[in-house]
Protein backbone atom coordinates (compact mmCIF):
# COMPACT_ATOMS: atom_id res chain seq x y z
CA UNK A 1 0.00 0.00 0.00
CA UNK A 2 1.09 3.45 -0.57
CA UNK A 3 0.67 4.72 3.14
CA UNK A 4 2.79 1.67 4.24
CA UNK A 5 5.39 2.99 1.77
CA UNK A 6 5.62 6.61 2.92
CA UNK A 7 5.78 5.12 6.47
CA UNK A 8 8.99 3.04 5.36
CA UNK A 9 9.95 6.49 4.01
CA UNK A 10 9.46 8.13 6.82
CA UNK A 11 11.10 5.49 9.02
CA UNK A 12 14.46 5.43 6.87
CA UNK A 13 14.42 9.47 6.26
CA UNK A 14 14.30 10.17 10.19
CA UNK A 15 17.07 7.22 10.56
CA UNK A 16 19.27 9.12 8.77
CA UNK A 17 18.74 12.58 8.74
CA UNK A 18 21.39 14.53 10.89
CA UNK A 19 20.93 15.37 14.48
CA UNK A 20 23.52 17.69 14.25
CA UNK A 21 22.63 20.46 11.97
CA UNK A 22 25.30 22.68 9.72
CA UNK A 23 26.75 25.45 11.70
CA UNK A 24 23.72 28.23 12.66
CA UNK A 25 25.85 30.91 10.96
CA UNK A 26 27.01 30.55 7.61
CA UNK A 27 23.17 29.05 6.77
CA UNK A 28 21.98 32.07 7.62
CA UNK A 29 24.06 33.87 5.34
CA UNK A 30 23.02 31.93 2.31
CA UNK A 31 19.50 31.88 3.40
CA UNK A 32 19.85 35.60 3.63
CA UNK A 33 21.60 35.78 0.04
CA UNK A 34 18.66 33.21 -1.58
CA UNK A 35 15.98 35.31 -0.67
CA UNK A 36 17.77 38.81 -1.90
CA UNK A 37 18.35 36.85 -5.06
CA UNK A 38 15.01 35.47 -5.36
CA UNK A 39 12.85 39.18 -4.34
CA UNK A 40 15.41 41.27 -6.33
CA UNK A 41 13.12 42.34 -9.05
CA UNK A 42 10.25 42.75 -7.11
CA UNK A 43 8.87 46.52 -5.95
CA UNK A 44 10.31 45.80 -2.63
CA UNK A 45 13.72 44.65 -4.07
CA UNK A 46 13.98 47.42 -6.46
CA UNK A 47 13.20 49.74 -3.89
CA UNK A 48 16.17 48.91 -1.57
CA UNK A 49 18.46 47.77 -4.21
CA UNK A 50 18.62 44.24 -4.16
CA UNK A 51 20.74 43.96 -6.85
CA UNK A 52 23.26 46.08 -5.39
CA UNK A 53 23.33 44.77 -1.93
CA UNK A 54 23.98 41.19 -3.62
CA UNK A 55 27.51 42.76 -4.64
CA UNK A 56 28.65 43.85 -1.24
CA UNK A 57 31.62 42.45 0.45
CA UNK A 58 29.55 42.26 3.39
CA UNK A 59 25.89 41.42 2.20
CA UNK A 60 24.19 40.98 5.69
CA UNK A 61 25.71 44.41 7.20
CA UNK A 62 24.41 45.99 3.83
CA UNK A 63 21.08 44.78 4.23
CA UNK A 64 20.74 46.18 7.88
CA UNK A 65 21.91 49.14 7.00
CA UNK A 66 19.93 49.54 4.24
CA UNK A 67 15.90 48.00 4.98
CA UNK A 68 14.52 49.55 8.08
CA UNK A 69 13.10 47.44 11.14
CA UNK A 70 9.19 46.82 10.57
CA UNK A 71 6.40 46.27 12.87
CA UNK A 72 2.98 44.78 10.87
CA UNK A 73 1.60 47.97 10.65
CA UNK A 74 5.05 49.18 8.41
CA UNK A 75 4.90 45.98 6.40
CA UNK A 76 1.34 46.41 5.57
CA UNK A 77 0.26 49.77 4.85
CA UNK A 78 3.05 50.44 2.65
CA UNK A 79 3.49 46.89 1.16
CA UNK A 80 1.52 43.59 1.77
CA UNK A 81 -1.97 45.98 1.33
CA UNK A 82 -0.95 45.67 -2.18
CA UNK A 83 -0.39 41.92 -2.09
CA UNK A 84 -4.05 41.85 -0.30
CA UNK A 85 -5.70 43.75 -3.52
CA UNK A 86 -3.79 41.51 -5.64
CA UNK A 87 -1.03 43.08 -7.28
CA UNK A 88 1.62 40.48 -8.20
CA UNK A 89 5.70 40.82 -7.53
CA UNK A 90 5.43 43.41 -4.71
CA UNK A 91 7.54 41.94 -1.67
CA UNK A 92 7.86 38.31 -3.28
CA UNK A 93 7.46 36.86 -6.86
CA UNK A 94 4.00 36.46 -8.31
CA UNK A 95 0.53 36.78 -6.05
CA UNK A 96 -0.59 35.18 -3.33
CA UNK A 97 -3.81 33.45 -2.77
CA UNK A 98 -3.91 32.43 0.89
CA UNK A 99 -3.15 35.13 3.65
CA UNK A 100 -2.92 34.24 7.57
CA UNK A 101 -5.58 35.40 9.71
CA UNK A 102 -3.86 36.77 13.09
CA UNK A 103 -4.84 38.78 15.87
CA UNK A 104 -1.48 39.24 17.38
CA UNK A 105 -2.60 41.34 20.78
CA UNK A 106 -5.85 40.78 22.60
CA UNK A 107 -6.55 44.20 21.48
CA UNK A 108 -5.40 44.59 17.83
CA UNK A 109 -7.38 44.21 14.92
CA UNK A 110 -6.59 41.15 12.45
CA UNK A 111 -4.01 41.07 11.13
CA UNK A 112 -3.25 39.57 7.43
CA UNK A 113 0.15 37.91 6.55
CA UNK A 114 0.68 36.52 3.44
CA UNK A 115 1.43 32.88 2.95
CA UNK A 116 2.85 32.57 -0.44
CA UNK A 117 3.57 28.94 -2.50
CA UNK A 118 7.34 29.29 -0.79
CA UNK A 119 5.93 29.54 2.66
CA UNK A 120 3.85 26.59 2.50
CA UNK A 121 7.22 24.78 1.06
CA UNK A 122 8.77 25.97 4.14
CA UNK A 123 6.56 24.76 6.89
CA UNK A 124 6.16 21.51 5.02
CA UNK A 125 10.31 20.98 5.09
CA UNK A 126 9.79 22.01 8.43
CA UNK A 127 7.14 19.34 9.35
CA UNK A 128 9.32 16.76 7.65
CA UNK A 129 12.32 18.23 10.04
CA UNK A 130 9.62 17.66 12.98
CA UNK A 131 8.60 14.07 12.19
CA UNK A 132 12.50 12.99 11.64
CA UNK A 133 13.05 13.99 15.41
CA UNK A 134 10.47 11.18 16.32
CA UNK A 135 12.91 8.70 16.88
CA UNK A 136 14.40 10.92 19.43
CA UNK A 137 11.66 10.83 21.37
CA UNK A 138 11.72 7.48 22.27
CA UNK A 139 8.28 6.55 20.51
CA UNK A 140 7.32 3.07 19.43
CA UNK A 141 6.99 2.51 16.11
CA UNK A 142 3.14 1.98 16.36
CA UNK A 143 3.16 5.76 16.13
CA UNK A 144 4.10 5.92 12.76
CA UNK A 145 1.11 4.06 11.74
CA UNK A 146 -1.42 5.66 14.06
CA UNK A 147 -2.97 8.78 13.09
CA UNK A 148 -2.56 12.05 13.95
CA UNK A 149 -5.14 14.41 15.16
CA UNK A 150 -4.75 18.40 14.51
CA UNK A 151 -7.21 20.67 16.42
CA UNK A 152 -7.22 24.59 14.99
CA UNK A 153 -8.26 26.87 12.78
CA UNK A 154 -11.46 25.81 10.32
CA UNK A 155 -10.02 24.43 6.50
CA UNK A 156 -13.46 26.52 5.55
CA UNK A 157 -11.67 29.49 3.84
CA UNK A 158 -13.22 32.92 3.51
CA UNK A 159 -12.78 33.71 -0.51
CA UNK A 160 -12.66 37.10 -1.85
CA UNK A 161 -11.78 37.50 -5.63
CA UNK A 162 -8.79 35.17 -6.20
CA UNK A 163 -7.47 35.88 -2.42
CA UNK A 164 -8.59 33.00 0.55
CA UNK A 165 -8.00 33.72 4.11
CA UNK A 166 -8.43 32.14 7.30
CA UNK A 167 -5.99 30.84 10.15
CA UNK A 168 -3.01 29.00 9.17
CA UNK A 169 -3.88 25.79 10.60
CA UNK A 170 -6.46 25.79 8.45
CA UNK A 171 -4.35 26.56 5.21
CA UNK A 172 -1.78 24.36 6.55
CA UNK A 173 -4.65 21.73 6.67
CA UNK A 174 -5.92 22.45 3.32
CA UNK A 175 -2.08 22.43 2.39
CA UNK A 176 -0.46 19.35 3.61
CA UNK A 177 2.12 17.17 1.65
CA UNK A 178 1.11 13.89 0.35
CA UNK A 179 2.91 12.32 2.75
CA UNK A 180 0.95 13.78 5.90
CA UNK A 181 -2.48 12.67 4.09
CA UNK A 182 -3.22 9.68 5.52
CA UNK A 183 -2.47 10.19 8.77
CA UNK A 184 -4.89 13.19 8.98
CA UNK A 185 -7.60 13.05 11.76
CA UNK A 186 -10.38 14.77 11.68
CA UNK A 187 -10.47 14.43 8.09
CA UNK A 188 -11.30 16.98 5.35
CA UNK A 189 -15.62 17.01 6.33
CA UNK A 190 -15.11 17.40 10.00
CA UNK A 191 -12.28 20.06 9.66
CA UNK A 192 -14.33 22.53 7.45
CA UNK A 193 -16.49 22.72 10.21
CA UNK A 194 -16.51 26.44 10.23
CA UNK A 195 -17.90 27.19 14.45
CA UNK A 196 -15.46 25.60 16.17
CA UNK A 197 -17.76 24.14 19.01
CA UNK A 198 -19.92 21.95 16.20
CA UNK A 199 -16.33 21.02 15.44
CA UNK A 200 -15.16 20.15 18.08
CA UNK A 201 -18.74 17.97 18.64
CA UNK A 202 -18.25 16.07 15.82
CA UNK A 203 -14.59 15.10 16.74
CA UNK A 204 -15.92 13.71 20.08
CA UNK A 205 -18.27 11.92 18.25
CA UNK A 206 -16.07 10.24 15.47
CA UNK A 207 -13.38 9.75 17.91
CA UNK A 208 -13.66 6.02 19.09
CA UNK A 209 -13.70 5.66 15.41
CA UNK A 210 -9.33 6.67 15.02
CA UNK A 211 -6.70 5.21 16.43
CA UNK A 212 -4.91 8.63 17.32
CA UNK A 213 -1.21 8.32 18.52
CA UNK A 214 -0.21 12.23 17.98
CA UNK A 215 -2.21 15.44 18.76
CA UNK A 216 -1.35 18.37 17.37
CA UNK A 217 -2.60 21.76 18.27
CA UNK A 218 -2.71 24.58 20.86
CA UNK A 219 -3.13 23.88 24.13
CA UNK A 220 -6.08 25.43 25.31
CA UNK A 221 -8.41 24.23 22.49
CA UNK A 222 -6.76 20.55 23.22
CA UNK A 223 -7.56 20.35 26.98
CA UNK A 224 -11.42 21.74 25.51
CA UNK A 225 -11.62 18.65 22.78
CA UNK A 226 -10.24 16.08 25.28
CA UNK A 227 -13.08 16.91 27.67
CA UNK A 228 -15.59 16.63 25.61
CA UNK A 229 -14.36 13.49 24.45
CA UNK A 230 -15.08 12.11 27.68
CA UNK A 231 -18.10 13.65 28.30
CA UNK A 232 -19.60 12.28 25.11
CA UNK A 233 -17.96 8.68 25.59
CA UNK A 234 -18.67 8.72 29.35
CA UNK A 235 -15.44 7.52 29.95
CA UNK A 236 -12.83 8.70 33.05
CA UNK A 237 -9.26 8.86 30.12
CA UNK A 238 -8.44 9.22 26.96
CA UNK A 239 -6.72 6.37 26.89
CA UNK A 240 -10.22 3.39 27.07
CA UNK A 241 -10.64 4.87 23.42
CA UNK A 242 -6.95 5.80 21.95
CA UNK A 243 -4.61 3.56 23.80
CA UNK A 244 -1.62 4.42 21.46
CA UNK A 245 -1.29 8.17 21.93
CA UNK A 246 1.83 8.65 22.54
CA UNK A 247 3.16 12.26 22.01
CA UNK A 248 1.29 15.90 22.00
CA UNK A 249 3.09 18.64 19.62
CA UNK A 250 2.11 21.93 21.04
CA UNK A 251 2.21 24.73 18.46
CA UNK A 252 3.13 28.04 19.44
CA UNK A 253 2.30 27.90 23.36
CA UNK A 254 4.75 26.05 25.74
CA UNK A 255 2.49 23.12 27.00
CA UNK A 256 4.64 23.04 30.47
CA UNK A 257 1.34 24.50 32.16
CA UNK A 258 -1.07 22.10 31.00
CA UNK A 259 0.96 18.71 31.66
CA UNK A 260 -0.64 18.09 35.07
CA UNK A 261 -4.16 18.51 33.50
CA UNK A 262 -3.23 16.35 30.47
CA UNK A 263 -2.12 13.85 32.37
CA UNK A 264 -5.08 13.32 34.05
CA UNK A 265 -7.38 13.40 31.15
CA UNK A 266 -5.01 11.05 29.32
CA UNK A 267 -4.90 8.18 31.99
CA UNK A 268 -1.28 7.41 30.95
CA UNK A 269 2.07 9.49 30.58
CA UNK A 270 2.87 10.64 26.98
CA UNK A 271 5.71 13.00 25.54
CA UNK A 272 5.00 16.49 24.89
CA UNK A 273 7.18 18.66 21.66
CA UNK A 274 7.11 22.26 22.09
CA UNK A 275 7.23 24.34 18.37
CA UNK A 276 7.54 27.60 16.96
CA UNK A 277 4.34 28.07 14.22
CA UNK A 278 3.69 31.60 13.95
CA UNK A 279 1.04 33.09 11.66
CA UNK A 280 4.49 33.85 9.76
CA UNK A 281 6.16 30.48 9.63
CA UNK A 282 7.22 27.79 11.24
CA UNK A 283 10.54 28.80 13.06
CA UNK A 284 11.77 26.35 15.35
CA UNK A 285 10.80 22.98 17.20
CA UNK A 286 12.32 20.92 20.24
CA UNK A 287 13.94 17.88 18.76
CA UNK A 288 14.14 15.53 21.70
CA UNK A 289 11.88 15.05 24.68
CA UNK A 290 14.68 16.26 27.39
CA UNK A 291 15.59 19.27 25.41
CA UNK A 292 15.37 22.55 27.28
CA UNK A 293 14.32 24.31 24.11
CA UNK A 294 13.91 24.51 20.59
CA UNK A 295 16.09 24.62 17.69
CA UNK A 296 15.73 27.29 14.84
CA UNK A 297 15.46 26.27 11.51
CA UNK A 298 18.31 28.03 10.10
CA UNK A 299 18.16 27.15 5.96
CA UNK A 300 14.77 27.25 5.60
CA UNK A 301 13.99 30.28 3.78
CA UNK A 302 13.62 32.56 6.83
CA UNK A 303 16.83 34.86 7.95
CA UNK A 304 16.61 35.86 11.69
CA UNK A 305 17.84 39.06 13.63
CA UNK A 306 16.95 39.73 16.91
CA UNK A 307 16.51 43.20 19.16
CA UNK A 308 17.51 43.40 22.87
CA UNK A 309 14.87 43.67 24.72
CA UNK A 310 15.35 46.57 27.00
CA UNK A 311 14.21 49.94 27.69
CA UNK A 312 17.27 51.46 24.97
CA UNK A 313 14.93 49.96 21.97
CA UNK A 314 11.57 49.87 23.30
CA UNK A 315 9.17 51.88 24.89
CA UNK A 316 7.00 51.17 27.73
CA UNK A 317 3.92 49.62 25.66
CA UNK A 318 6.91 47.26 23.68
CA UNK A 319 7.23 49.40 20.36
CA UNK A 320 10.28 49.68 18.38
CA UNK A 321 11.82 52.95 19.52
CA UNK A 322 13.64 54.91 17.09
CA UNK A 323 17.28 53.83 16.19
CA UNK A 324 16.83 50.54 17.61
CA UNK A 325 19.33 48.18 16.65
CA UNK A 326 19.42 44.53 15.49
CA UNK A 327 21.85 41.58 16.11
CA UNK A 328 22.66 38.74 14.04
CA UNK A 329 22.52 35.06 15.10
CA UNK A 330 26.43 35.44 15.29
CA UNK A 331 26.00 38.73 17.86
CA UNK A 332 23.60 37.18 20.65
CA UNK A 333 24.08 36.16 23.59
CA UNK A 334 22.81 33.30 26.41
CA UNK A 335 19.99 33.79 28.05
CA UNK A 336 19.74 37.47 26.78
CA UNK A 337 15.73 38.62 25.96
CA UNK A 338 15.21 39.47 22.37
CA UNK A 339 12.48 39.91 20.31
CA UNK A 340 13.21 38.47 17.30
CA UNK A 341 12.71 40.06 13.30
CA UNK A 342 11.98 37.64 10.45
CA UNK A 343 12.88 38.00 6.87
CA UNK A 344 11.57 35.68 4.97
CA UNK A 345 9.71 33.82 1.40
CA UNK A 346 6.56 35.18 2.19
CA UNK A 347 7.48 38.37 1.90
CA UNK A 348 8.46 39.79 5.33
CA UNK A 349 11.78 42.22 5.62
CA UNK A 350 13.12 42.91 8.76
CA UNK A 351 9.63 42.47 10.22
CA UNK A 352 9.37 42.16 14.22
CA UNK A 353 7.19 38.75 14.70
CA UNK A 354 5.97 40.29 18.41
CA UNK A 355 7.56 37.56 20.06
CA UNK A 356 10.57 37.63 22.77
CA UNK A 357 13.20 34.69 23.15
CA UNK A 358 15.99 34.26 24.88
CA UNK A 359 18.93 31.62 23.56
CA UNK A 360 19.55 28.45 25.67
CA UNK A 361 22.43 27.44 23.51
CA UNK A 362 24.07 30.07 21.19
CA UNK A 363 26.35 27.70 19.11
CA UNK A 364 23.53 25.25 18.35
CA UNK A 365 20.62 28.19 18.16
CA UNK A 366 18.37 26.64 20.25
CA UNK A 367 15.94 28.64 21.89
CA UNK A 368 12.82 29.43 23.81
CA UNK A 369 9.82 31.78 23.77
CA UNK A 370 10.16 34.08 26.62
CA UNK A 371 6.99 36.09 26.06
CA UNK A 372 5.57 39.00 23.90
CA UNK A 373 6.97 42.57 23.05
CA UNK A 374 3.07 43.39 24.21
CA UNK A 375 2.38 40.86 27.05
CA UNK A 376 5.38 41.62 29.62
CA UNK A 377 5.01 43.82 32.84
CA UNK A 378 7.04 46.61 34.08
CA UNK A 379 5.21 48.73 36.09
CA UNK A 380 8.38 49.43 38.57
CA UNK A 381 11.69 47.82 36.53
CA UNK A 382 10.23 43.92 37.71
CA UNK A 383 10.47 43.03 34.02
CA UNK A 384 8.10 40.14 34.33
CA UNK A 385 7.79 37.84 31.53
CA UNK A 386 5.55 35.58 30.56
CA UNK A 387 8.13 32.95 30.48
CA UNK A 388 8.64 33.83 34.30
CA UNK A 389 4.81 33.75 34.55
CA UNK A 390 4.31 30.23 33.52
CA UNK A 391 7.43 29.34 35.75
CA UNK A 392 5.49 30.99 38.59
CA UNK A 393 2.25 28.72 38.16
CA UNK A 394 4.19 25.42 37.50
CA UNK A 395 5.88 25.95 40.45
CA UNK A 396 2.22 25.92 42.85
CA UNK A 397 0.90 23.05 40.80
CA UNK A 398 3.99 21.01 41.51
CA UNK A 399 4.14 22.01 45.24
CA UNK A 400 0.26 22.02 45.52
CA UNK A 401 -0.41 18.89 43.07
CA UNK A 402 -3.31 20.85 41.52
CA UNK A 403 -4.04 22.08 38.07
CA UNK A 404 -3.65 25.34 37.00
CA UNK A 405 -4.30 25.27 33.28
CA UNK A 406 -4.97 28.99 32.62
CA UNK A 407 -4.23 32.33 34.17
CA UNK A 408 -3.91 35.81 33.23
CA UNK A 409 -2.53 39.24 35.10
CA UNK A 410 -4.13 42.51 35.14
CA UNK A 411 -1.32 44.95 36.05
CA UNK A 412 -2.21 47.77 38.06
CA UNK A 413 -1.00 51.04 39.02
CA UNK A 414 -2.94 53.69 40.94
CA UNK A 415 -1.44 56.28 43.23
CA UNK A 416 1.05 53.93 45.56
CA UNK A 417 -0.82 51.03 44.75
CA UNK A 418 0.90 48.78 42.39
CA UNK A 419 0.03 45.22 41.73
CA UNK A 420 -0.33 42.46 39.23
CA UNK A 421 -3.55 40.85 40.41
CA UNK A 422 -3.31 37.63 39.16
CA UNK A 423 -6.23 35.29 38.12
CA UNK A 424 -5.89 31.58 38.06
CA UNK A 425 -8.46 28.94 36.29
CA UNK A 426 -8.77 24.99 37.57
CA UNK A 427 -11.22 22.63 38.12
CA UNK A 428 -9.38 21.66 41.15
CA UNK A 429 -10.14 23.56 44.66
CA UNK A 430 -7.56 26.40 44.86
CA UNK A 431 -7.21 28.37 48.11
CA UNK A 432 -5.63 32.01 47.07
CA UNK A 433 -4.04 32.38 50.63
CA UNK A 434 -1.98 29.02 49.88
CA UNK A 435 -0.97 29.52 46.60
CA UNK A 436 0.49 33.48 47.37
CA UNK A 437 3.64 32.56 49.48
CA UNK A 438 4.48 29.47 46.71
CA UNK A 439 4.08 31.55 43.66
CA UNK A 440 5.77 34.70 44.91
CA UNK A 441 8.64 32.52 45.95
CA UNK A 442 9.05 31.00 42.52
CA UNK A 443 8.55 34.17 40.81
CA UNK A 444 11.77 35.77 42.81
CA UNK A 445 13.61 32.53 41.79
CA UNK A 446 13.57 33.20 38.46
CA UNK A 447 13.86 36.72 38.54
CA UNK A 448 15.69 38.86 40.70
CA UNK A 449 14.15 42.05 39.75
CA UNK A 450 10.82 40.83 40.81
CA UNK A 451 12.18 39.79 43.60
CA UNK A 452 13.91 43.43 44.56
CA UNK A 453 10.85 45.16 43.89
CA UNK A 454 8.34 42.66 45.87
CA UNK A 455 10.87 44.15 48.86
CA UNK A 456 9.37 47.72 48.35
CA UNK A 457 6.51 48.96 46.32
CA UNK A 458 4.95 45.62 44.12
CA UNK A 459 2.33 44.15 45.73
CA UNK A 460 0.25 40.47 44.39
CA UNK A 461 -2.90 39.53 44.83
CA UNK A 462 -4.47 36.11 43.37
CA UNK A 463 -7.37 35.38 42.48
CA UNK A 464 -9.16 31.94 41.56
CA UNK A 465 -11.93 31.66 39.31
CA UNK A 466 -13.89 28.81 37.27
CA UNK A 467 -11.69 27.57 34.36
CA UNK A 468 -14.61 28.43 32.30
CA UNK A 469 -14.34 32.36 32.44
CA UNK A 470 -11.38 31.76 29.96
CA UNK A 471 -13.17 30.03 27.40
CA UNK A 472 -16.01 32.49 28.17
CA UNK A 473 -13.70 35.70 27.66
CA UNK A 474 -12.59 34.08 24.50
CA UNK A 475 -16.24 33.86 23.34
CA UNK A 476 -17.11 37.51 24.31
CA UNK A 477 -14.07 38.63 22.43
CA UNK A 478 -14.74 36.74 19.46
CA UNK A 479 -11.91 34.25 19.83
CA UNK A 480 -13.69 31.02 20.06
CA UNK A 481 -11.96 29.17 16.93
CA UNK A 482 -9.15 27.04 17.99
CA UNK A 483 -6.56 29.26 16.88
CA UNK A 484 -5.97 32.23 19.30
CA UNK A 485 -4.33 31.71 22.69
CA UNK A 486 -5.06 33.02 25.89
CA UNK A 487 -3.60 36.44 26.77
CA UNK A 488 -1.25 35.96 29.48
CA UNK A 489 -1.07 39.61 30.46
CA UNK A 490 -4.30 41.87 29.95
CA UNK A 491 -5.11 45.50 29.46
CA UNK A 492 -7.39 48.08 27.73
CA UNK A 493 -10.73 47.13 26.45
CA UNK A 494 -9.48 43.05 26.80
CA UNK A 495 -8.68 43.75 30.90
CA UNK A 496 -12.36 45.65 31.26
CA UNK A 497 -14.16 42.57 29.18
CA UNK A 498 -12.26 40.63 31.80
CA UNK A 499 -13.80 42.48 34.83
CA UNK A 500 -16.77 42.74 34.31
CA UNK A 501 -17.14 39.05 33.07
CA UNK A 502 -15.79 37.79 36.37
CA UNK A 503 -17.94 40.58 38.18
CA UNK A 504 -21.14 39.35 36.46
CA UNK A 505 -20.41 36.01 37.69
CA UNK A 506 -20.01 36.97 41.10
CA UNK A 507 -23.25 38.72 41.33
CA UNK A 508 -25.10 35.80 39.97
Amino acid sequence: MLLDRVIELGLEAADKFPRRRRAPWPAQERTLKKLLKKARKTTFGRAYGFKGLLEAEDIVAAFQQRVPLVDYNGMFKPWWERVYEGEQDITWPGGTEYFAMSSGTSDANTKYIPVTESTVKSISRGAFRMFASFPDYGLSEDVYTASWLAIGGTTQLTRQGRRRFGYLSGINAREQPLWARGFYKPGRRIARIEAFDDRVEEIARNAHKWNIGIIVGIPHWVQITLERILEIHNIEHISEIWPDLELFVSGGADYKAYVKSFDRLIGHPIKYMNTYLASEGMFAFQRSADAQGMQLLLDNGIFYEFVPFNDLNFDDEGNLRPGARALTLREVERDKEYAMLTTSCSGAWRYMVGDTVRFLDVENAVITISGRTKHYINLVTEHLTVDNMNAGVVAVEHALNVRIPEFTIIPVKEDQYVAHEWYLGSKDELDAETILPVLDAALGEVNDDYKSERKTLLQIKVNTVPLGHFYEWQRLSGQVNGQSKIPRVLKGAAKDRWLELVKGAKKS
